[in-house]
Order: C-alpha cells, then sequence, then structure tokens
C-alpha cells in the first residue's frame, strides 16, 4: 500500500503552473516568480482613467534589473514576453481599480510552409 501511494503521485501528469499578483489598491505592489525571473510590479494613479504599472524584472542569475512601465484604463490588456526571456509570457490585465499580472510557460511553436 505504501509503495502505491508514493507511485501514485508520481503518475499524475504534470500541468504547467502559472503565478498570479492582483494590485487592488493605488501605489500597491508584490512580486513574481517564474523559472529564473524575478518581477516586482506597482501601481500609480496617473488621471482618472489611466492607472501606470511599473515593472522592473531580472534573472537571479545576477543581471541588472530591467525598468518596464504601461499605462492601462479599465478593461485594458496586453500579453507579451520579456526581452532576452524565453519560456515565460506576462499578461496584464485592468479591471475596475484592479491590476492582475499572471506570468505562464510560453510555448514554441515552428511553423513551416
Amino acid at each position: 500500500m505504501a509503495a502505491l501511494a508514493i507511485a501514485l503521485p508520481m503518475s499524475l501528469p504534470l500541468a504547467a503552473s502559472a503565478a498570479s499578483l492582483t494590485l487592488s489598491e493605488p501605489l500597491a505592489g508584490g512580486t513574481l516568480r517564474e523559472g529564473t525571473v524575478d518581477m516586482s510590479v506597482y501601481t500609480q494613479p496617473v488621471d482618472e482613467n489611466g492607472i501606470e504599472v511599473v515593472a522592473f524584472y531580472t534573472e537571479r542569475a545576477g543581471a541588472e534589473p530591467l525598468r518596464l512601465a504601461m499605462r492601462l484604463e479599465d478593461g485594458d490588456s496586453t500579453t507579451f514576453g520579456l526581452p532576452g526571456v524565453s519560456g515565460v509570457s506576462y499578461r496584464f490585465e485592468r479591471a475596475a481599480d484592479a491590476v492582475t499580472v499572471t506570468s505562464a510557460p510560453a510555448r514554441s511553436e515552428l511553423a513551416l510552409n
């Protein structure tokens, strides 16, 4: 029975995981970790319609942090990969006053003609 208890988790399919962070107050911040990338994100109001999202990211191997910034209005979303970083994509979404950042493993697909 003990062998079955050990073997069962080993036989279950592995699903790709995603990390998510929701910032729902002005000047809120948090950190995501996906693969070799650490990303710190914060928000700040720009005007009555816009929120600026600022993120600093780095690979844990000691690279210098890089900055990205975007303005999101209610209902906006975008998904992209980071320059020089493969295997992960990031989605930034705004709904009302909340900004959600989600990281997920990215698949590479090869198109042949």
